[in-house]
């Protein structure tokens, strides 16, 4: 299966959870209003609701995104520009590392560079 079939899946399965996760939490916050109406207390459920999904986006975007990415991109295609031939190109490739060799825009200038050389 696809890497990023997996990584997609994964991601959606933790929107879901945080989702979830975030109208337990504003049921919890509201538990004891005393809204008028049901109109109102929906108001509030949704805006608090809102406001826990965005503090996980947020929380996603700075903390859990970068797990696991234990390179800059920039610095990988750096050494890859330094070959001045198939074989130099070949063996910075081989020293990469597997998330390196996976990643869309390291393989894209790999093989612009191997289309240069050749």
């Amino acid at each position: 299966m696809n890497d990023s079939v997996i990584k997609n899946a994964q991601y959606r399965k933790g929107l879901s959870i945080a989702f979830f996760n975030a109208t337990n939490a504003t049921i919890e916050l509201l538990k004891d209003d005393n809204s008028k109406t049901e109109e109102e207390l929906k108001e509030k459920i949704i805006k608090w609701r809102s406001w826990f999904l965005e503090e996980h986006k947020n929380y996603y975007a700075t903390v859990i995104e970068k797990i696991g990415v234990n390179y800059e991109a920039k610095e990988s295609i750096e050494k890859l520009n330094k070959a001045k031939t198939i074989e130099e190109l070949r063996t910075t490739w081989v020293n990469l590392s597997e998330d390196e060799r996976r990643d869309p825009e390291i393989i894209a200038v790999t093989q612009l560079i191997k289309q240069q050389l050749s």
